[in-house]
Formats: C-alpha cells, sequence, structure tokens
C-alpha cells in the first residue's frame, strides 16, 4: 500500500478474495467443490504451509495475488478512498513519504531467495510478464497496459533483463507506491484534515547500505547507522543523516511538526534545517529528500503521476473500463487530488523514459 488509501492493491474485491483462495487451496491440494469444505481445509494446515504456498504463488504472479482488506459488505462497506471522501474526521497531522529503492521487483527479491532455498527457481519472464500485466489494472485493461509500455518505454527485449527490469521498476513503483502517496498527501492537504509533511530518498543516496533489505527511509529512521553489527557499513555523513532524519521524526510524534520538539515552541531545532509543510496551492508540493544535506524539493513524479492520475483515468472512462466497480470514486478523488503537467513538464526520472505526454 505505501500507507495510502489510493492505492491500488489498498483493498480487493470479494469476488478476487474468493479467486486468490481457490488458486491457493488448488496450490495445497485441497478440495474446490464448496467454500466450506475448502476453507475446512485451508484451517488444518499449519501457517508455514499457507506462507510456502503464498510465497511460491507470489514469485510468478504480480501485486494482484497480494492479500488485503476485502469489500464484503459487511466489515468493510466500501473501499478507503470512498470512506475517506464520506467520514468528517477529527484533524490528524500526516508523516508520509518514499524511497527510490523500493518496488514491486526490489520487493520480490525477498520472494525469490526464499524460493531459491526451497530448490524452486521461478521464471524471470513468468514474473516480469505478471507485472507487466499488473499495470492494466485488476481488469486487466490492455488500454491501460499499452499507455504504459508506451510511457515507461517497456518495449524491450525480455533478454535485455537490465533495461527492462528497470523500466519495468519505474511503472509500477509509480503506479503502485509513489503517486498513491502523492495522492494521500495532496488530499489530506486540499481538505484540511491536518499539517501534511512529505519526504522522498532518492535512489543514488544510499549506497553503501544498500545491500540491506531494509528501505534507507527504515534504515535512517530507526538509527541502523548506530548498530553494532550494521555501523560498519555506513559512512560518519549517513550516521549524521541518520541522527536528523530520527529528530525530524521524534518531532513530528511529540507534536505533529517534524520543526519542532513541541506544539508550543517557536524555535527551530539547532541540527535540522526547517521542513515546509505540503500544501494544496500551486507550487507548494513541498517535499523533504532525505540526502546528506536535506534540500527542500517540489513537485515529486509531477509529470509521472498525472499521467496515472488524468491521462489514464481519462482512458479508462473513454475505453469503458472499470476494476471491481471501484473506478468512479478513485477516479474523481484522484484527479479532484492530482498535480496537472503539460507537455512542456519532464519526468524526473531516467533519460529512458518518455518526456511528458501531450495531453
Amino acid at each position: 500500500m505505501g500507507g495510502s488509501a489510493f492505492s491500488p492493491v489498498s483493498v480487493i474485491s470479494k469476488k478476487t478474495a474468493q479467486e486468490q483462495v481457490r488458486v491457493l487451496a488448488n496450490e495445497l491440494g485441497c478440495p474446490s467443490s464448496s467454500s466450506k469444505e475448502t476453507i475446512t481445509c485451508l484451517r488444518q494446515l499449519p501457517a508455514s504451509a499457507l506462507n510456502d504456498a503464498q510465497t511460491k504463488l507470489l514469485a510468478i504472479s504480480g501485486p494482484f495475488q497480494y492479500w488485503g482488506p476485502v469489500v464484503d459488505g459487511i466489515y468493510l462497506q466500501e473501499p478507503l478512498a470512498a470512506a475517506l471522501q464520506r467520514t468528517r474526521l477529527k484533524k490528524v497531522d500526516l508523516l508520509i513519504g518514499s524511497a527510490q529503492q523500493d518496488g514491486l521487483i526490489s520487493r520480490a527479491k525477498a520472494i525469490k531467495k526464499f524460493e531459491e532455498r526451497k530448490g524452486r527457481v521461478s521464471s524471470k519472464t513468468a514474473f516480469y510478464q505478471a507485472l507487466q500485466n499488473s499495470l492494466g489494472g485488476e481488469d486487466s485493461n490492455s488500454f491501460i497496459e499499452d499507455a504504459a509500455t508506451w510511457y515507461y518505454s517497456l518495449r524491450h527485449s525480455t533478454e535485455d533483463y537490465a533495461t527492462f527490469s528497470r523500466a519495468l521498476e519505474n511503472a509500477t513503483r509509480d503506479r503502485f507506491i509513489n503517486c498513491p502517496i502523492i495522492s494521500m498527501a495532496s488530499y489530506w492537504a486540499d481538505n484540511s484534515r491536518g499539517n501534511v509533511f512529505m519526504y522522498h530518498v532518492p535512489e543514488s543516496s544510499s549506497e553503501s547500505s544498500s545491500s540491506l533489505e531494509l528501505l534507507p527511509d527504515v534504515q535512517y529512521g530507526f538509527g541502523l547507522p548506530f548498530y553494532p553489527q550494521y555501523e560498519g557499513q555506513f559512512t560518519l555523513e549517513e550516521k549524521s543523516l541518520s541522527l536528523k532524519i530520527m529528530e525530524y521524526i521524534a518531532n513530528f510524534v511529540k507534536s505533529g511538526d517534524p520543526n519542532y520538539p513541541h506544539s508550543f515552541s517557536s524555535k527551530l531545532t539547532r541540527s535540522v534545517s526547517i521542513w515546509p509543510m505540503f500544501l494544496p496551492h500551486a507550487n507548494s508540493d513541498n517535499y523533504k529528500e532525505f540526502t546528506v544535506s536535506l534540500p527542500n524539493r517540489k513537485g515529486l513524479k509531477k509529470a509521472e503521476c498525472s499521467f496515472w492520475s488524468d491521462y489514464i483515468e481519462t482512458l479508462k472512462e473513454s475505453t469503458g473500463k472499470t476494476a471491481n466497480g471501484q473506478q468512479s470514486t478513485e477516479s474523481s478523488l484522484g484527479q479532484e487530488s492530482s498535480v496537472r503537467v503539460n507537455s512542456q513538464d519532464t519526468p524526473s526520472q531516467s533519460g529512458e523514459d518518455k518526456v511528458a505526454y501531450s495531453k
């Protein structure tokens, strides 16, 4: 989810959940003639067997094989994005962010290692194809998949895994992680739900610790550079950065503002630079970049997220495709909080990817 109610995988439909149960039951040899028999069989299996089977399925499938809250009409009556729109919550300050090292292929590395330990080696082609298919949404809209393939330059030979993997990682990261996070920040700020502070960790920020499975924002925020077993992998600059990020987070926990340790404070903590709020006004989509100098930036992933929230939503409407009845809600909310760009804007990703589309 990336902490966002706007993620395409924040909830799953009852139909999808039932299909995933059927696939899991088939993998484990459970009967599928009736729901009662299937559930009884699955409940009798040890958790390790369920986890092993699910991990194997994830190794050859895309993100729609992940489990999540089910819109069943009882416990969860509507998608989270719709619930946000209807419910007037008490104001709550929000600190939200992302790391460029995160991504569905990166997350799959742990699954791949698990599979290898079990003596199973799954096909890269199958997993990559499943990921590419997922760009079309849960209803596999071929128009959307073709548009994403064009925009992210995915038409590479599948034998050139390095180039293809990098482009596919960019596409799925924006679709499922980065852009939903930015939509969440935009919606929260637009509707005055509280103060919003956003951060991003660029790809080059933590080369020395990139071998660790934890993402760099987690490493810095929880002080991993100071753990005896890991501190040798971090530079002095990275340790200093970690101290500052921990101070930001501690301040936010105490006061709802990363700049001040108390809500009544008006004096900045000496060791950190000002972290501007993410505001709903034009050119005020501020975020803090988690690098050594902790610079303030604007317009994170503007072109890429406009592609998903503007162009793709328009394409969905024009092709009449919906996903589990959720398209209309997500479309209206996504367009309400989206950041629009014109054809002169350029994406922040690598030069291999397309310059912004023409609307």
